[in-house]
Order: structure tokens, then C-alpha cells, then sequence
């Protein structure tokens, strides 16, 4: 059985322990200590990495009433001194009783249940049980749990039975048998909980959301608090900035100029269109008419998206009888296959052309169409499909 000292006190960093065993564990050396600093992953929070006897901890595992410490290299038995990353631990109690205000939040702001967390080294994550909640409602819920950190209120940690706990207002039920230890931020959240904590909600500093996304359960959202908050806000105004001198504008005039320069885009993009494919038109009339009695008429045309070679294709068929395979070069690889003919089938060679210029797409017998992200094989993905129709024809 392991000490869990680091549930006593989230701010002490260094220990003195006794080696209660030695083992290998994904293959690396690892200690069982009878006493520890180092927090395990569990409970959706990472492990603490640091040192122990200069030696890196590169994870810390929980196995029953067992921590064990992964190491870079393999200690002797004896007294150990253990050293946590600091840094590391702090940002995660900033991380965790950030996700605590915001769970108190959800629930005190909108009656919602959290069903569960991840504590990332990146950003972390929260879900709830609720699918719908509006743009209006989540930063009421996001500017309560900042309100109680700025008013600084303090988060302690007690022990209860479950007959006490029964009694109090937990916002979720105890999941472990025994003692249950509980973070108690002021007359705003009571939860059980091991995680590492910060004794006062000030010390989370903010905590923004930064992402959404729907869940089969109701709805998950990615956030960041403390020092990543930080990070994050300056990481966006530096965004901001290059953007506005980008622009040429005022930060509150940047979502009416983007939505101008993007109307603007839209219709040169139309007029583009339009131009491209009355000069593929043109060319289109002249390769059908060199053509002649050609049974299979296969071009790759300069200029063309998806939607031109698509509309190239069905016009030659409707202008001349017969088997049209076009392709288009742009930024992407465009393909359109085309026959009049009600005995072929397009689809076999299609795949093979679509396939070498790493694409996706499909249709009928008679029209296929589809598009790819290598254009620099387009040349050579027609002649296969051209020599896969030929073959068939022989049969």
C-alpha cells in the first residue's frame, strides 16, 4: 500500500520514501514506494512526471492501493528522495479545478449533469449530458465559473463517510468505498475527488472554452485554464492583430470586412467559372470534331474543377455520340467519364483512374465522376482508363 501524500497536500513537491519493491512495467524499471508525492494517471488527470534520485519518472501507475513509479533507469532498494515537475503539477491543479468550476457552473447555471473529463497536456475536455445549449447560455455558464474565480474562494479538501455524504448536496455520487474525499469550492461546488487542487479558486486565474462538439450521451467541450488560458488569449490577439493589419481594418470591423472580401470572392469566382468554361467549350468543340469517328476521346484540359469536367463531359455526350473521358487540373485532380454507348460500363476503369490520383468518387454505368488530391497523375491515370476500355471492347 502507497501513501497517497499527495492527496494531504497538492503543493508539497519533494518526499523521502522507502522502496517496498522493484519490477518491470511497459518495459521500464519501475519502484513501489511506501509513501509518494507523485499523483497516478486516474481520474481523466494525467500523471506527474519528475525525479527520483536524479533518475527521470517517466509515469506514475495506480494499481489497486499500489503507485508505482516508471523510471528511466533502474534504482536500488533503500530511502529514496522524490522530486516532482513542479510546473507540470501546478498547470494540472489549475487544469482540474478549472474543470470543477466549470462543472458547478453547467449544474448551478443550467441544471446540467457533467458526465465526464479528460485532463490533457494540451487542453482538456468536459461532457455533459445535454445536447442542445445555446451560444447565449454557454458564456453565462462560462462567465459564472469566472465570476467565483475572481472573487477567490477557497477550495479545501475534507474526508466524510457515506452516511455524511448522503447528506450533503454532492453534485455527483461517490464512486469509491472507504473515506470519501471531497474539494469543497465555497458555496459553489462539492465533489468527490482525489485530483491535485489549488487551495483558492483565484489561483486558476481564467478559464476560456475553446471548442464544442455533439457526443451520443449530449455534448463535449475542450478548454483551458490557468496559464494555457493565458496562452490561448495571447495566441488569438496575436491572430487578431495580423489579421486587422492584414485587412487594413479595425478588430470590430473584421467580421464585416471577411464577410465583405468573401462575397467579393464568391462572384469573381462565378465570373471565373464562367470564362473557363466557355474557353473549355471551345476547345471541347474543336477536339470533337478532330475527333471523328474516334470510338473513345480522352483529354486532360488545363484549367477545370470538378464541376467543369463534370459539365464538359455530359455536354460532349449530348453534342456527339460517344465515350468521353476528361479530367481537369487545378490545385486537386478532377475526373468525368461519359458514354452514350448503353453497352458500356465506365465504372471499372474509373476506379482505376480515380484510385492513382488518390481520389474518391463514383456514379452509373454511363457517368462517373470524381476527384483526387495528386493532379500530377492525371496523364497517366487517363491513359490506364483508356487502355482498360479498349481491352474491354476486344471481349
Amino acid at each position: 500500500m502507497t501513501e497517497k501524500v499527495y492527496q494531504q497536500d497538492s503543493y508539497l513537491r519533494e518526499m523521502e520514501a522507502r522502496v517496498l519493491g522493484n519490477s518491470v512495467r511497459d518495459g521500464r524499471p519501475a519502484l513501489l514506494l511506501d509513501r509518494t508525492v507523485f499523483y497516478p494517471t486516474t481520474g481523466g488527470q494525467m500523471h506527474d512526471t519528475g525525479w527520483i534520485e536524479g533518475v527521470a519518472v517517466e509515469d506514475v501507475q495506480l494499481e489497486g492501493e499500489e503507485i508505482w513509479h516508471l523510471l528511466a533507469a533502474p534504482l536500488a532498494a533503500g530511502v529514496v528522495h522524490g522530486r516532482i515537475d513542479w510546473p507540470r503539477r501546478f498547470d494540472f491543479m489549475q487544469q482540474h479545478t478549472g474543470f470543477h468550476l466549470l462543472a458547478g457552473a453547467f449544474y448551478r447555471g443550467a441544471g446540467i449533469k457533467t458526465l465526464a473529463a479528460h485532463l490533457g497536456e494540451a487542453e482538456s475536455t468536459i461532457e455533459i449530458a445535454a445536447a442542445e445549449i445555446s451560444p447565449g447560455q454557454l458564456e453565462e455558464i462560462e462567465s459564472l465559473a469566472n465570476q467565483v474565480i475572481w472573487e477567490d474562494r477557497p477550495v479545501r479538501m475534507r474526508s466524510v463517510d457515506h452516511a455524511e455524504a448522503e447528506r450533503l448536496q454532492l453534485r455527483k455520487a461517490p464512486q469509491v468505498e472507504g473515506p470519501i474525499r471531497l474539494i469543497d469550492i465555497a458555496d459553489f461546488d462539492l465533489d468527490p475527488c482525489g485530483g491535485t487542487h489549488v487551495s483558492s479558486t483565484g489561483q486558476v486565474g481564467l478559464v476560456k472554452i475553446t471548442g464544442r462538439e455533439k457526443i451520443r450521451q449530449g455534448s463535449r467541450f475542450t478548454f483551458v485554464a490557468g496559464a494555457r488560458a493565458w496562452r490561448h488569449v495571447q495566441d488569438q490577439h496575436r491572430i487578431l492583430g495580423d489579421l486587422t493589419a492584414l485587412l487594413t481594418t479595425a478588430a470590430g470591423s473584421l467580421t464585416a470586412g471577411v464577410t465583405r472580401l468573401q462575397e467579393e470572392n464568391k462572384s469573381l469566382r462565378k465570373e471565373l467559372q464562367k470564362k473557363t468554361q466557355r474557353l473549355a467549350e471551345q476547345e471541347l468543340e474543336a477536339l470533337c470534331a478532330a475527333a471523328g469517328e474516334t470510338a473513345i476521346v480522352s483529354h486532360l484540359f488545363t484549367e477545370g474543377d470538378l464541376e467543369t469536367i463534370r459539365y464538359l463531359a455530359a455536354w460532349a455526350v449530348r453534342m456527339r455520340p460517344g465515350t468521353y473521358l476528361f479530367a481537369g487540373r487545378t490545385t486537386r485532380a478532377a475526373l468525368a467519364f461519359a458514354s452514350s454507348a448503353a453497352n458500356i460500363d465506365l465504372r471499372p476503369a474509373f476506379a482505376a483512374a480515380i484510385q492513382m490520383v488518390s481520389g474518391r468518387g463514383g456514379g452509373e454505368p454511363g457517368f462517373v465522376q470524381g476527384s483526387g488530391s495528386t493532379p500530377e497523375h492525371l496523364e497517366s491515370a487517363l491513359q490506364s482508363a483508356r487502355e482498360i476500355l479498349q481491352q474491354s471492347d476486344k471481349k
